[in-house]
């Protein structure tokens, strides 16, 4: 006579326990894929922040800005892995510990990411009120990085100095000169070839400060509006990023437990194993 497995008298719990672990896996799985699009949203962030917009970092003085793309970078990088190691964390438990790790080691960096940008947030405007026209004023001349930078953010916005024009120096004229100072002060440059309107913008264009000839606006609330566009997005992504890592944290768990679970319930697994060799 067989045996009857005492088990087999519950087969709907057990259905639905893998049902809800499956469950566990495809939103794993699909918070997974977006991770790796916020990961490509990272990566592409970090590049144009560094690579196109990366003459204007020497006039921010804050090392906040500056780490915040580094930090970007890493959260892409990090992404990316945990978005296609999601397959084997699938079918390893041990692969699925370390999947969790990551996370967790993950959100801390993005926990750090968030702290720069909202830091930054609240002080940037003072900083650069103040930082800009010293730049212009005492750096200009004596400093490469930050005549480069300058004149990067003349041509790109379409200005000059800080809040207007006049804020270069003009050269002081010598008594001998004084009877002719309207023409001597006409024929000094003391604005910078970046401020010109030509597309060219030849060496000795801006010689006349005509606003036929120069920009008249200030670059600074151009500045401004660029750094709080750039805090914002990285701000936005990371926020993002930060849900859908807790909601894939709170997913793998779900599986985890779900799988201890699958096996404590299902002790006669291989008394059926034995069992159906004599049937």
């Amino acid at each position: 006579m067989r045996p009857v497995p005492q088990h087999r008298g519950h087969p709907p719990r057990n259905r639905r326990t893998k049902s809800c672990t499956g469950c566990c896996f495809k939103c794993q799985l699909f918070v997974s894929y977006l991770l790796v699009i916020i990961g490509i949203l990272f990566l592409a962030l970090a590049i144009w922040l560094y690579f196109f917009r990366g003459d204007l970092i020497p006039l921010i003085q804050s090392h906040f800005y500056i780490y915040s793309i580094y930090l970007a970078v890493i959260c892409g990088i990090v992404n990316v892995i945990i978005g296609f190691l999601v397959h084997s964390a699938i079918n390893s438990k041990c692969v699925l510990v370390l999947y969790l790790l990551m996370l967790i080691a993950s959100m801390i960096i993005e926990g750090c990411l968030i702290y720069f940008t909202f830091s930054y947030h609240a002080t940037y405007v003072q900083e650069l009120e103040v930082s800009l026209p010293n730049d212009m004023l005492n750096s200009y001349n004596n400093d490469h990085k930050i005549a480069k930078a300058v004149n990067f953010l003349q041509r790109d916005a379409k200005c000059c100095g800080s809040n207007a024009y006049n804020d270069w120096p003009k050269p002081e004229v010598e008594d001998h000169y004084l009877p002719y100072a309207k023409t001597v002060m006409q024929r000094v440059q003391y604005v910078p070839d970046s401020c010109c309107k030509s597309a060219h913008q030849r060496k000795g264009c801006a010689l006349s400060d005509s606003p036929n000839n120069i920009f008249y606006r200030g670059c600074l609330p151009f500045l401004k509006e660029e750094v709080y566009n750039n805090l914002n997005f990285l701000f936005t992504v990371t926020a993002a990023s930060l849900v859908l890592h807790l909601a894939n944290l709170l997913f793998g768990c779900c599986a985890c437990f779900k799988s201890d679970d699958d096996e404590e319930e299902n002790p006669f697994k291989d008394y059926d194993q034995e069992m159906h060799l004599f049937d």
